[in-house]
């Protein structure tokens, strides 16, 4: 397969072993980039809450697993940089057209692991700590399809086609029954419509929203932002375990750089979390409602956020990535 289009994906890391957990009252949980492009590759792997080993009695391995003409392979990219805080974070360049260097390609590999090596004992087997699932570069059809009881395909996108209604429906007997009625004549097989409760978390963060903001007498007002696009009032929020948007990425983001900032403006609220114009520190690749990243007070001249800036800029660029809340709604919206 070609990879001279670019293309990157996101794997959510799961916690496998709790065992290895910095604090045992938290999961271990992480995430990993992959871009291809040009014939060339590269991951970057953000890990939190691994237990530090301080004499090296384990190391943290990345390895992905996968499957080529009916047999199991692997290949272990590197090892993972990890702080006494348990958050680890590397970089690795891989040749996507033949990853391990005996011809398996990016696509041949579905599971990634971090696993914990012992470097004491060579014997003792690897003991996964998170597991991911790799879907890179796979060719899927644009439409899910099913297979019928004659064997055929059939889209599943595709409308079925709609029985005619038999003359006189209009005055059918069931036409003239109240909904009650008619609904307990439905045969037993045909299910009722699945009630949906989404709206409860919209209302929980509208009222989590509304709470921070009658308390921001209690937090430290800041300008972070010399052109601030939210036009909002922020405030600096140091106690990150309060965060109410459901996103790993940004309690990563908080958790490393110990804060977040709560914004509102005339109808909207904000969350900011702390991270540079890097692929790796945008929570979730954006899916979470974090769109905006604007650099902070002082940053504006790396020109972070343009297509030819360099990597060294982006490193040292400093903001935050923003989401928006309707105040009205407590929906998440594009900025």
């Amino acid at each position: 397969m070609e990879y001279i289009k670019y293309n990157k994906e996101l794997v959510l890391l799961q916690e496998e072993n709790r065992d290895f957990a910095a604090r045992l009252e938290q999961s271990i949980y992480g995430n990993m980039r992959i871009e291809t492009g040009n014939n060339k590759g590269a991951i970057r792997i953000s890990v939190q809450n691994l237990r530090f080993f301080d004499r090296g009695r384990y190391v943290y391995k990345l390895i992905l697993f996968g499957e080529k003409k009916e047999r199991t392979i692997h290949v272990v990219i590197g090892t993972l940089i990890l702080n006494k805080f348990g958050i680890g974070e590397n970089y690795f360049r891989f040749d996507p057209n033949n990853v391990e260097g005996k011809g398996a390609s990016i696509d041949d590999y579905s599971v990634a692991i971090v696993a914990a090596v012992s470097m004491k004992n060579e014997k003792e087997p690897l003991h996964p700590v998170l597991k991911g699932k790799l879907e890179l570069a796979r060719d899927e059809p644009s439409k899910k399809q099913v297979i019928s009881a004659a064997g055929l395909t059939k889209s599943e996108t595709e409308p079925e086609e709609e029985e005619p209604e038999a003359e006189g429906a209009e005055g059918s007997e069931d036409s003239r029954k109240t909904p009650y009625e008619v609904e307990k004549r439905a045969p037993i097989h045909e299910k009722k419509p699945v009630k949906k409760y989404n709206h409860y978390y919209n209302e929980y963060l509208m009222e989590i929203c509304q709470r921070t903001a009658k308390a921001s007498e209690f937090y430290e007002i800041i300008t972070p932002f010399s052109e601030d696009r939210t036009r909002a009032r922020w405030r600096r929020v140091a106690n990150v375990q309060n965060l109410p948007i459901v996103s790993p990425g940004a309690l990563w983001g908080a958790s490393k750089y110990r804060h977040y900032i709560f914004g509102e403006g005339p109808d909207k609220y904000y969350f900011g979390i702390p991270g540079r114009f890097l692929n790796e520190e945008q929570p979730e690749g954006g899916r979470s409602g974090f769109v905006l990243w604007q650099p902070i007070m002082g940053a504006e001249s790396l020109e972070a956020t343009k297509e030819d800036c360099s990597l060294e800029n982006r490193m040292t660029a400093y903001g935050y990535w923003i989401a928006a809340i309707d105040k009205n709604t407590g929906d998440i919206l594009d900025i």
